[in-house]
């Protein structure tokens, strides 16, 4: 048997799909390894976005308790309240982000990881804060200035952002664990986070400005709109007042529109556009 036969394996035989050395993997596939064998999302035990959601989860709640005005008994309970879970379910959720990272169309597995992942491991948000606050608040300070309430707003929006980060910073061979040659150390990771995160962040911008070049007004204008009005209806929804999601909206059209406009400039000046990229 060839050398490359005895490697290579199926999504149908592999027990892991990092096992299948396919570049490219249908989303329909994914599900099948994943329903077929669960244990993968247990093995494969992502502890670098355990590492990185523990650092970041505890700033957001230490931040948005405190802007509220909450003491720093509530506060600092409520980061002790939220960090464990997010211990035991960052975890899996990274393995299952990475299980996609070469599943194609690239699209469907950013929608499919952006909206199953934040759905549930803020159901398990919710009910823990909120059965802390409701029937242990005589043991663990609950809050008393909506703090949870903000905070768990804006801890949606964040999900959904970093788990599109995470997705895009694995399909560029960042925070992987259990993919053999491709995992690299954890400094390296983070060496290689700061190009990652500005590639990430003017996604968007490129995008509409590659639409603009091109003469595809109505895709930019679609983008555009999609993307305030994603934010407006996560933080609209998930705070429960209306006034978060009109005004979260439009800031976030406003931040886009001139992002867009000093990406469009540089371009200019540096003389990119889609005609130059093709050739």
């Amino acid at each position: 048997m060839p050398i490359s036969d005895a490697i290579h394996h199926s999504v149908a035989d592999a027990d892991d799909i990092e096992d299948v050395s396919d570049a490219q993997i249908l989303v329909s596939d994914v599900f099948r390894s994943l329903i077929h064998h669960p244990a993968q999302l247990v093995t494969r035990w992502n502890w670098k976005a355990v590492v990185l959601a523990v650092i970041v989860r505890g700033f957001i709640y230490l931040i948005i308790y405190s802007a509220s005005g909450e003491s720093w008994l509530v506060t600092l309970t409520a980061v002790l309240v939220e960090l464990p879970f997010r211990i035991l379910t960052t975890g899996v959720a990274g393995a299952l982000v990475q299980s996609f990272r070469k599943a194609t169309p690239v699209w469907l597995a950013g929608a499919i990881v952006s909206v199953l992942l934040p759905a549930f491991s803020h159901t398990v948000e919710f009910f823990t804060h909120y059965l802390q606050e409701r029937y242990l608040y005589d043991i663990l300070a609950a809050s008393e200035k909506n703090g949870r309430q903000k905070t768990f707003a804006i801890s949606v929006l964040f999900s959904v952002i970093s788990v599109l980060f995470n997705l895009y910073a694995m399909r560029n061979g960042a925070l992987l664990v259990g993919a053999g040659e491709a995992t690299q150390s954890l400094r390296k990771d983070f060496r290689q986070l700061p190009w990652l995160i500005k590639e990430f962040v003017i996604t968007l911008p490129v995008l509409i400005c590659r639409f603009l070049e091109s003469g595809r007004i109505l895709y930019a204008l679609g983008v555009f709109a999609a993307f305030g009005l994603s934010v407006g209806t996560i933080l609209g929804v998930t705070r429960g007042v209306w006034n978060w999601g009109w005004r979260s909206a439009l800031g976030a059209w406003v931040l886009l529109f001139f992002a867009s406009l000093i990406t469009l400039v540089i371009r200019r000046i540096l003389g990119q556009n889609v005609r130059t990229e093709a050739t």
